[in-house]
């Protein structure tokens, strides 16, 4: 009944929706292939790709990431993916896979733990 009545409200022309994914900081990424994919590299080399299946809309904004160990946030990015839902069983596809040319065993280089060896 919900849906049924928010889509009235918009005339018929979907539910608005946003699914945002938010990186880390130390991830570096770009808009690929004409706006079907985002491509992030980590630190330790290795390249994802996000991708969807092209019946919504995809972008990179701005986000921010929260650390216990700092007093002010830092400034990130996130993966949004948008559109309308126009019935119940609306469906978003999308994947992250590992780029090919990236190197199997890769990993990052260091985990940061603020608490590690404290006396």
């Amino acid at each position: 009944r919900r849906f049924d009545k928010m889509l009235d409200a918009t005339r018929l022309k979907g539910v608005p929706f946003d699914i945002r994914f938010h990186l880390h900081p130390d991830v570096d990424a770009t808009v690929d292939l004409g706006g079907a994919a985002i491509s992030m590299a980590l630190k330790s080399g290795e390249i994802w790709v996000f991708r969807h299946d092209g019946t919504h809309n995809l972008s990179l904004e701005p986000g921010v990431y929260l650390e216990t160990t700092r007093l002010k946030p830092r400034a990130a990015q996130q993966i949004v993916l948008s559109g309308y839902a126009m019935n119940y069983a609306t469906r978003v596809r999308w994947s992250l896979s590992k780029a090919q040319e990236t190197a199997i065993g890769v990993r990052d280089l260091s985990i940061d733990d603020p608490y590690a060896d404290e006396d």
